[in-house]
């Protein structure tokens, strides 16, 4: 039975500028191509999400602009349930700018606009009329948006998910008992001081996570060496499978939406990292967040290659 998932985040429209190298400053360079995508760390989870196979709501803000209309549609495309969104008058739709260079290293300026606007009202209100099995929540909506999604959420017993990016201090406390904290390396260095580099730092910095959320599971995004999982027992790395990258835009978001919603579906924390480890590994081979998404029997047909 498909995972019913809600997420309670963000939503916004990707600027992608491809170009040979960052310019350094006070020059000018030439660029290759530009485009537009859908994004937000929210938005990727939710669609990822889907087309793994889930059944997936969405709770966040837009503007009434052209970038919301295009966003709209797009979750609708993939059949995303798009009732609880809200459009706000006057307001800009998010965006983010992402320089992407010729060997596949990425820049992101985040503009969370709109995003700032979803309030625990807008939480609260996403619970309404529907049940779910698991909810996503991720940094770039409001602290107390996330508190009171995951203490509606936590009181219905439902699994639970905080992708701890971007990078920040953020009180994680707040979120006593989630089932998966999920950072990648550079947002645990903002939350514990430990950069993890390896299975000892991994640890270390694990440690301090379970003991500050009480979560069930970290899991550490650790980009090409896969995902370090620390709880119930368990401590070790789920390894990535290798492949030509061409643009890691959204990989870690992939990653966290198909976790999460193979989780609600099996139960197997290690099992799901695996299957979302290839769901990942996909998406970095093609160019920008929501487009480079694999649906589920892409997936599948992935696995089964490398059996």
């Amino acid at each position: 039975m498909a995972a019913k998932i809600l997420m309670v985040g963000s939503i916004m429209m990707d600027l992608i500028l491809q170009m040979p190298r960052i310019p350094h400053p006070s020059e000018s360079i030439l660029g290759t191509t530009y485009s537009n995508a859908g994004g937000g760390k929210g938005a990727n989870s939710a669609v990822a999400a889907a087309k793994a196979g889930g059944e997936v709501s969405v709770c966040c803000t837009m503007g009434q602009d052209a970038n919301g209309e295009a966003l709209l549609g797009m979750l609708k495309d993939v059949n995303v349930d798009t009732s609880k969104v809200r459009l706000a008058e006057g307001a800009n739709t998010g965006m983010a700018v992402i320089m992407l260079e010729e060997d596949g290293m990425n820049r992101i300026a985040i503009y969370t606009g709109a995003n700032d606007l979803t309030t625990p009202a807008d939480a609260e209100n996403a619970f309404e009329g529907k049940e779910y099995d698991a909810l996503m929540m991720q940094l770039e909506v409001p602290v107390e948006t996330n508190v009171k999604a995951f203490e509606l959420a936590k009181a219905k017993g439902m699994i639970t998910c905080l992708d701890c990016g971007p990078a920040q201090d953020y009180p994680i406390e707040k979120f006593d008992g989630i089932t998966i904290l999920s950072p990648n390396e550079t947002e645990t260095d903002a939350l514990v001081g430990i950069l993890p580099t390896d299975d000892e730092s991994c640890l270390a910095a694990a440690k301090i996570l379970k003991e500050r959320s009480n979560c069930k599971y970290v899991v550490l995004k650790m980009g090409d060496k896969g995902s370090y999982i620390y709880g119930e027992g368990l401590a070790q790395m789920v390894p990535t499978f290798k492949v030509n990258a061409v643009d890691p835009t959204a990989a870690g978001d992939c990653f966290t939406g198909v976790l999460v919603k193979q989780f609600a579906e099996t139960g197997d924390i290690v099992a799901s990292a695996r299957y979302a480890s290839a769901a990942a590994a996909i998406s970095v081979q093609h160019l920008g967040a929501q487009p480079s998404l694999p649906e589920k029997e892409a997936i599948d047909a992935f696995l089964a290659e490398r059996a």
